[in-house]
């Protein structure tokens, strides 16, 4: 198993916790949910490190409709752990989650920006050391 593949589980395991307190406060009471069905589905870069992991990808309802409601969207939330999400539903915030993270402690917002940099170059530094090694 790839060291920065587990790295990056942990960092997504790390900030789960941070960002739960304002989805619960936050997506209970969207009008229009953003968790849509063309989202479920993973990227290069989320495959890369799930293969990097020895994991595969939940699987997605392909007879979904693109705009539907995602299929792991449940009561409480998203019904995969974080880390096997694609990047991008941890990625987006929409205003009113930014609001209210911005509305949140000062110090863990500044914690959560720094994690999410962290994740953005792991997941980076992953995907460009797997291209290196497919390259000829």
């Amino acid at each position: 198993m790839d060291a920065a593949a587990r790295r990056l589980k942990k960092l997504f395991s790390k900030i789960s916790p941070m960002i739960e307190p304002y989805t619960q406060e936050v997506c209970p009471q969207c009008q229009e949910v953003c968790c849509k069905q063309r989202h479920a589905f993973p990227n290069e870069k989320d495959r890369i490190f799930l293969g990097a992991l020895s994991v595969e990808s939940p699987p997605c309802d392909s007879s979904r409709s693109p705009d539907e409601q995602c299929q792991f969207l449940g009561r409480k939330g998203c019904i995969n752990p974080r880390w096997m999400r694609p990047f991008r539903c941890t990625w987006f915030f929409c205003e009113p989650l930014l609001r209210a993270m911005e509305r949140g402690p000062e110090k863990r917002y500044r914690q959560l920006t720094a994690l999410l940099g962290e994740i953005v170059k792991v997941s980076n530094d992953l995907q460009v050391k797997f291209l290196d090694r497919e390259s000829p």
